[in-house]
């Protein structure tokens, strides 16, 4: 096992990616992750306090620096953890308005890279507070924090009932660092880059629903939630369509694009975790690689037969989903090709969440930056009743107020419709 205490290693291929980009300007903190609990009920901040501390121990990503020497960047594990500040604002005339312009002020600030990530506790009032966390991209990903507030809330409750927390539910960083040395070192690696070879060759430019591209931008956001009886109706359809709910969520994205621009084939960026084997299921940092879903769409087409083709084609994906993007794009230019692989992004983000403080349950919700290269939508389920958010985040240069309010219910519309749809009907006429 490689020995972080007291070294500075290289950082892995998806950290390498964010972080490059990041250190071009360290005021711009748009590789920010700055995500927070909503916690109804009464909450000790002493014992919140030493739920963080533990798990700031546990999880070594939320420790990690990163330093940049002649030209090259190579990461850190501080001994000291990050203090929980606790923030008690229920004096403050509107106290819910004062946490959240103290959050979207602290998500602006600009980026440490000795103190990547950083955390608060906000009393809002006697039977409210807010679990608020700043990470980095480069060190960690959405399915880790996702795992950190979990774990938080399974120490916080242990010690609210007297109980010790039981063994560290993390593995140690170092397996990230040796998994993708294996990786590289192995078949794996050469069999992933032939298949993405073959899969971008004569690719079309990327389709994108304003007819034109733009550079990264923060994107207008427009959020709306799917209820849980909503979200159980469409799981439902698409158990019946042969489907899970996350292909189904990819294949409304793609079929609203593909009705929207009449495309007959698509790039769309797929997020993906990274994490193909159980040594490293459970270790926090920053694994998520984006790819693109190379899609042939017939909007003729069944529904259920659209479905299936999606969720071959993301099944695809994640079996060589550890290829670096960076350097398939690097690769791709240097055949002639453009750098651009995807226009939208598609995202969803289906945690199994615990989020219970001893009584007192969460929800969680996301104050990030919205960082967009066309437009990206988020399925992001916020809490264990499978409640989730639709997110929809759409470039300024591209997309103005009213056309991404247009999009953002297109995209609802086409949802409403699948839940009772005929699997039969074509595409095309889905909602028509």
């Amino acid at each position: 096992m490689l020995n972080l205490e007291n070294a500075e290693v290289p950082l892995l291929a998806p950290q390498l990616r964010t972080w490059t980009a990041q250190s071009e300007d360290l005021s711009n903190p748009v590789y920010c992750i700055c995500d927070y609990l909503d916690i109804r009920g009464r909450v000790e901040p002493d014992l919140m306090i030493s739920a963080h501390e533990h798990v700031e121990r546990e999880a070594e990503a939320l420790r990690l620096g990163i330093v940049t020497a002649r030209g090259e960047h190579r990461q850190f594990l501080s001994e000291g953890t990050a203090p929980l500040d606790f923030l008690d604002l229920s004096a403050e005339s509107f106290p819910e308005a004062a946490a959240k312009t103290w959050m979207e002020s602290d998500a602006q600030r600009p980026v440490n890279p000795d103190r990547l990530c950083t955390a608060a506790l906000i009393k809002v009032t006697d039977e409210h507070f807010i679990l608020y966390r700043r990470v980095h991209h480069a060190v960690v990903d959405g399915y880790s924090l996702a795992l950190i507030f979990n774990r938080t809330a399974a120490v916080y409750t242990a010690l609210a009932q007297g109980l010790p927390p039981g063994k560290s539910a993390f593995p140690p960083y170092a397996r990230l660092l040796e998994s993708e040395a294996a990786y590289r070192d192995g078949k794996s690696f050469d069999r992933d880059r032939q298949h993405w070879l073959r899969k971008m060759a004569g690719r079309p430019e990327p389709v994108s629903l304003a007819g034109r591209k733009a550079g990264l931008g923060i994107g207008h956001r427009r959020t709306a939630e799917l209820a849980p009886d909503t979200v159980a109706r469409l799981e439902r359809a698409a158990g019946g369509l042969g489907v899970t709910w996350s292909d189904l969520a990819v294949s409304t994205t793609a079929a609203y694009v593909a009705r929207t621009t009449g495309a007959d084939e698509l790039l769309i960026g797929l997020p993906t975790g990274g994490r193909l084997g159980p040594q490293v299921r459970n270790v926090p940092g920053m694994t998520m690689n984006i790819l693109p879903l190379r899609l042939t769409v017939d909007t003729g087409s069944p529904l259920d037969a659209f479905a299936r083709q999606v969720s071959r084609e993301v099944r695809e994906v994640l079996l060589h989903c550890r290829y670096p993007t960076a350097e398939l794009s690097r690769e791709l230019v240097e055949q002639g090709g453009g750098a651009r692989l995807w226009g939208p992004m598609v995202n969803v983000m289906k945690f199994n969440y615990k989020l219970d403080f001893a009584g007192a349950h969460a929800v969680m919700r996301t104050m990030s930056i919205p960082l967009t290269v066309d437009v990206t939508v988020y399925f992001f389920q916020t809490s264990a009743d499978g409640t989730t958010e639709v997110i929809l985040d759409a470039h300024p240069e591209l997309y103005g107020p009213q056309e991404t309010d247009r999009h953002m219910q297109g995209l609802l519309s086409l949802l409403r419709a699948l839940e009772t749809a005929d699997p039969r009907t074509a595409v095309r006429d889905v909602g028509a």
